[in-house]
């Protein structure tokens, strides 16, 4: 039985960039700033004015997604009996490699005999994910927004300013390689597994810019978000400030030897990190 073997590739940060100006982003903000209001019946029968509702502030935050794509290939072995129909119906034995056989089965209306083979099997799958870095739910536009413009990054921290809040992802690398693993972790009918082979082949942190723009009516304030990538609007959360200390690299890519075999189950497993290599070499 050969081991297990688990490829860990490199792990980015990247940065996508904004395709609204800021200016475009400003006017959306003013032109939906009723919004920042609520809706519903009730919403509606106290929904105020355009002219009645004032600019308090903005903020740009920095939101998490992950993407994370995985493959497996299996190479194995298994025994199995081939039942064979004969061609006609006089064919009562044949040989097969000097050794004879006699048609004493049946495969539907035909005599048939039975051949024991090898199999020879391969088998590979893909899982690929696109994972809220926050609720942990699908990003369904991530596919998309992905082949746009984007930066690597190596310290998040550097991206923070007075006007730029990261935010820090509450679903950790660890959690959404689990489950990408787990997709492309299938169990094969073998007697002999020959190669048994995981790639990780991404684990990327992508952060998308959202401004976000307090509005004030009223004895109420309410928020609205613009993301600057697709223009979406949406009633947002009030402003954040900055949480120190959970923006380590380390901690967010929390992906090692030790960590994939917690989650990866039984059997001897040989776990390469090409990470590790890559770092030393930057070194």
């Amino acid at each position: 039985m050969a081991a297990m073997e688990i490829q860990l590739g490199d792990e980015r940060l990247l940065l996508l960039e904004e395709h609204l100006t800021s200016d475009e982003i400003q006017q959306k903000a003013m032109d939906k700033r009723v919004n920042a209001f609520g809706g519903g019946i009730g919403g509606l029968l106290q929904r105020p004015k355009a002219e009645e509702v004032t600019f308090v502030a903005r903020q740009r935050r920095l939101m998490p997604f992950w993407h994370v794509a995985a493959t497996s290939h299996y190479v194995y072995e298994r025994n199995r009996d081939y039942t064979v129909a004969a061609v006609s119906s006089e064919v009562t034995a044949v040989t097969v490699h000097g050794q004879r056989h006699e048609m004493n089965e049946r495969l539907g209306s035909h005599a048939a005999f039975r051949l024991p083979l090898l199999e020879h099997c391969q088998n590979d799958f893909r899982s690929e994910s696109f994972t809220d870095g926050l609720t942990g739910a699908a990003v369904a536009d991530g596919p998309a927004v992905i082949t746009g413009p984007k930066s690597e990054i190596s310290d998040l921290q550097t991206l923070e300013t007075a006007e730029t809040i990261v935010v820090p992802p509450e679903q950790r690398a660890s959690f959404v390689v689990r489950k990408t693993l787990a997709d492309v972790m299938k169990p094969v009918q073998a007697d002999r597994i020959v190669e048994e082979t995981i790639v990780l082949q991404t684990t990327d942190l992508y952060y998308r810019p959202v401004w976000a723009f307090e509005f004030a009516w009223r004895d109420k304030k309410g928020v609205v978000e613009i993301d600057s990538i697709t223009g979406q609007v949406q009633t947002g959360k009030a402003m954040m400030t900055q949480v120190k200390g959970l923006l380590n690299r380390d901690l967010l890519f929390d992906i090692g030897a030790d960590t994939v075999g917690l989650f990866v189950p039984g059997g001897s497993i040989a776990v390469k990190l090409a990470k590790a290599a890559i770092d030393t070499n930057r070194k």
